[in-house]
């Protein structure tokens, strides 16, 4: 697990970089998944997987999750599992911290739900806080 600060700085200012480059400005927070959401419109998805790639390299989908690391196939497990057209995007070597994308595409594909979290964590009152803040979610609509 990355527990050293240099890591988690690496991580959060990935995060950083990757939220100033997303098409959509609204982002609200996931209670029952610890992630930050945001909806898009179906036609900004292509400009928006390509934001996706400098944070999330690693890319799973149904068919493919169940040859993924452990911990990756925990983390779609608990998120529900991976249906057709879903994907579990993914930083980080087996074991180590980072984050985690959820690429959720809606049934009528009018839009797209992207959630963000994190992965492997060490101190998770200190992490999901920064996530949250990260992402304009004031502690006040997380509660």
């Amino acid at each position: 697990m990355a527990s050293t600060p240099g890591a988690w700085q690496e991580i959060f200012g990935a995060l950083e970089r990757f939220h100033g480059k997303w098409p959509a400005t609204d982002w609200s927070y996931d209670h029952r998944l610890r992630c930050v959401t945001s909806v898009i419109e179906s036609a900004q998805a292509a400009g928006a997987r390509t934001a996706l790639t400098d944070l999330l390299p690693m890319e799973f989908n149904a068919a493919t999750i169940g040859s993924a690391a452990d911990g990756v196939r925990a983390v779609a497990t608990n998120s529900g599992g991976l249906r057709g057209g879903q994907l579990l995007l993914w930083s980080g070597a087996p074991g180590a911290s980072g984050p985690f994308g959820l690429w959720w595409p809606w049934g009528d594909g009018s839009s797209v739900s992207l959630r963000v979290g994190l992965h492997d964590i060490d101190l998770p009152k200190e992490r999901y806080p920064r996530l949250r803040e990260i992402f304009g979610i004031v502690p006040a609509s997380v509660v």
